[in-house]
């Protein structure tokens, strides 16, 4: 792999993944830490004047906003920060407390919108987060946190207004859509 393709296939993991060990990269990539050095130098390089910048620590790569928007950018954050979770948040909220850990797909089914926008304001305030999926490498579980517990003054989950009751519930109706999706599948084969 030449120089140019290591920068991109960088580039590329960086976005995809968020930050990155070198090591890790160069495992991936199956090259030296030296090609790694020098395609994130040059990736740097190529991306001066632009929006996004690269940050090196050393041993960890990140793909970050330029410091010349970075203004620009903390405003829209403290901006939609400032913003009331809404009713999606609630529903997203909700899903994950009461059946969660959750896929995106899975909040976008329960919800039967696209959940994204939700899930990341949910993310930026510390409510929920993304662990990694043992089911599926290439997705993630978002997962409650401690601060949302501790905001709705809870110690754990089964603490929640009738946990127990609404989980089983929820595992019924669950069963009962998989019954009737086998069911028309066996209907139309």
């Amino acid at each position: 792999m030449n120089e140019q393709q290591l920068k991109e296939h960088i580039e590329a993991l960086l976005f995809v993944e968020g930050a990155m060990q070198k090591k890790e990269l160069a495992k991936l990539l199956g090259v030296s830490s030296d090609e790694i050095g020098a395609a994130s130098a040059a990736l740097s390089a190529s991306l001066a004047g632009h929006g996004i910048s690269l940050v090196d620590d050393g041993q960890t790569l990140e793909l970050r906003t330029a410091p010349s928007v970075s203004s620009k950018i903390e405003e829209l954050r403290r901006e939609e920060l400032s913003r009331d979770i809404g009713r999606a948040g609630l529903e997203v909220l909700s899903a994950i407390l009461y059946r969660g850990p959750l896929t995106r797909a899975e909040v976008d089914f329960i919800r039967g919108v696209n959940s994204s926008q939700t899930l990341r304001t949910l993310l930026m305030r510390g409510l929920v987060r993304k662990v990694p999926n043992p089911k599926d490498e290439r997705s993630f579980l978002y997962e409650p946190t401690t601060d949302l517990l501790g905001q709705l003054g809870i110690m754990s989950m089964g603490e929640l207004p009738e946990f127990e009751e609404v989980r089983a519930k929820l595992s019924q109706l669950e069963e009962a859509y998989r019954n009737k999706e086998a069911s028309a599948s066996e209907q139309t084969a």
